[in-house]
């Protein structure tokens, strides 16, 4: 279980003392197949494991030589559960008179932020009502028997297959927000259940692989806004986001006008990143480039692991009912068409909706910064009503949702007055705008962003 040139001290042996670790020691193992990670001052091996983990190994192994300590209970439930799979990895523990975080962090902040965890919790603020995402998936599944009901009753003309395809984009939308509420395992409190249910909502109603989702999207909770751990943001050389745009900009690349992105956004950005770069990626995901998961026993059979069979096959069953439901209306190339139309559309909501509270806010390396801090600085929330609730998925409440991402998101406003009273304390940006403004903000940053790039190539 050793890091490399490190004594293999194993799993704690029974009343046995555990070896005391510093924290210069730690961070010499945050390397490619050499990790710890320190979680409740104790120390763990990660190396061999993190390619087991169900995450995914680049998800635990951003928070190498790291405390992730508040990381390991946003993204559990059951810790009971899984400190299981912990035991045999542990090492050490801190030495007593290191600091629980390395570097520079706020103690008190943390602490406080760990307090109000507590008394989330004890408000049961992470328990779903059935009832709340009972009701989201019958509305989805609605509007999904009423597109086809449109086009059956008034036939394949232009005004019945506009408002059809406006009718799926918004099933779609939603169908994006329930599976992230699943894959988030805030539904259900047996995960299992949360992970089928995902599995038939991101690829029956959806065509896309829920692992894929989780693998890069759980990435971007972990470390939101971080070039090279965040994959929402490490978008260059195509677009260039905060401290990116001064590095182009010294190194003299310019593979594109990007003092001119935020015009080009609007061709390339909200219409085709569901179009292209998802699907790409998610059947690329599918075929290749899933080896993390595979877990050596016997060979399934074409040689593809049975999980990802069975993503194939939910994602398979998506383009088979959807084809079989317009076909027989436009044909061939109509019922294609109508498909683009609809992840076109879908394509704009998903790009608007998520970046606006992301793409404004701080966006470069990492900084090492504890929990609260890393999420508070990567998000902002958007001033909430019945209908932007509805529309975003909740996802205006951000800075919730990144503190507590296993919340039920009905929830989000009981708790967000506790989360301003600590940032309050502590002089933390709370940072909440209007829907439009939030919108526009994203615009304004690309350009600041472009302009950021030309002054530094033009002026070093």
């Amino acid at each position: 279980m050793g890091g490399v040139g490190e004594p293999d001290w194993g799993p704690e042996q029974r009343g046995a003392p555990l070896p005391t670790l510093r924290w210069e020691q730690i961070r010499r193992h945050n390397l490619p197949g050499d990790k710890w990670l320190v979680i409740e001052r104790r120390v763990y091996d990660i190396s061999r494991w993190a390619q087991r983990h169900p995450g995914g190994s680049r998800l635990i192994g951003h928070h190498g030589a790291e405390d992730a300590t508040d990381a390991f209970h946003a993204f559990h439930q059951d810790l009971s559960f899984v400190r299981k799979f912990l035991q045999p990895l542990l090492i050490g523990e801190l030495a007593p008179e290191e600091p629980s975080q390395d570097g520079p962090q706020n103690t008190q902040l943390i602490e406080d932020f760990r307090a109000l965890r507590q008394a989330v919790e004890d408000m049961k603020l992470f328990e779903a009502k059935p009832t709340f995402f009972g009701l989201l998936l019958g509305h989805i599944l609605a509007m999904e028997v009423l597109a086809w009901l449109m086009i059956y009753m008034l036939g394949p003309g232009w005004v019945p297959s506009t408002l059809a395809a406006l009718i799926l984009a918004v099933s779609q939308a939603q169908s994006w927000c329930l599976q992230h509420d699943l894959g988030h395992t805030s539904i259900f409190r047996n995960s299992r259940w949360n992970h089928l249910a995902q599995q038939f909502v991101m690829g029956q109603l959806k065509g896309f692989s829920a692992h894929w989702w989780n693998f890069r999207h759980f990435q971007h909770h972990a470390k939101p806004n971080i070039f090279h751990k965040d994959p929402d943001v490490t978008v260059a050389p195509v677009f260039l986001l905060g401290e990116s745009s001064v590095e182009y900009g010294k190194k003299k690349r310019r593979y594109l006008p990007y003092n001119h992105q935020h015009l080009y956004f609007f061709l390339i950005g909200p219409p085709l990143l569901t179009l292209v770069n998802f699907e790409v990626e998610n059947l690329a995901y599918m075929l290749v480039c899933m080896q993390w998961m595979v877990s050596g026993a016997l060979p399934a059979p074409l040689g593809i692991p049975l999980w990802r069979q069975k993503d194939l096959l939910w994602a398979a069953s998506f383009y088979a009912r959807f084809l079989l439901s317009y076909i027989p209306f436009y044909g061939i190339p109509g019922a294609l068409l109508l498909f683009v139309a609809v992840r076109v559309l879908e394509s704009h909501w998903f790009v608007w909706i998520t970046q606006m509270n992301h793409i404004p806010r701080e966006i470069g390396h990492e900084k090492h910064r504890d929990w609260a801090s890393s999420q508070l600085a990567a998000t902002c929330n958007v001033e909430p009503s019945l209908f932007i609730d509805w529309f975003s998925g909740h996802l205006n409440f951000q800075i919730e949702h990144h503190l507590f991402p296993t919340m039920p998101r009905h929830n989000y406003r009981r708790v967000a007055p506790l989360v301003k009273a600590l940032c309050a304390k502590h002089g933390l940006s709370y940072e909440v705008k209007p829907f439009l403004t939030a919108l526009v903000d994203i615009i304004r940053s690309l350009k600041k962003s472009g302009n950021v790039w030309l002054e530094a190539y033009l002026h070093q």
